[in-house]
């Protein structure tokens, strides 16, 4: 019984350590860049949000231009220009 207990906290500790790897604002803008024609050090972002089924969503600008971005660990990143 004490062995569960130590499995489910050590468990949740590295899934909540792992998901706070992807709120990093840096990881986020790199990962912006890769979808965008832009530079990391050139992205802003904005409205961060991690749903619990792990995907993650954020706002994105970057030259003038404003993306509306998603990575989901299955299925990867994706960035789509908002038009204003």
């Amino acid at each position: 019984m004490k062995a569960i207990g130590v499995f489910l906290m050590i468990s949740s500790v590295l899934i909540f350590g792992l998901s706070a790897c992807i709120n990093n604002t840096s990881t986020l803008k790199q990962i912006t860049s890769l979808n965008v024609d832009c530079e990391t050090k050139d992205v802003q972002i904005s409205d961060d949000v991690a749903e619990l089924n792990g995907e993650q969503s954020w706002t994105a600008k970057c030259e003038g231009k404003t993306y509306f971005c998603t990575y989901l660990s299955e299925s990867g990143s994706d960035c789509y220009e908002l038009i204003e």
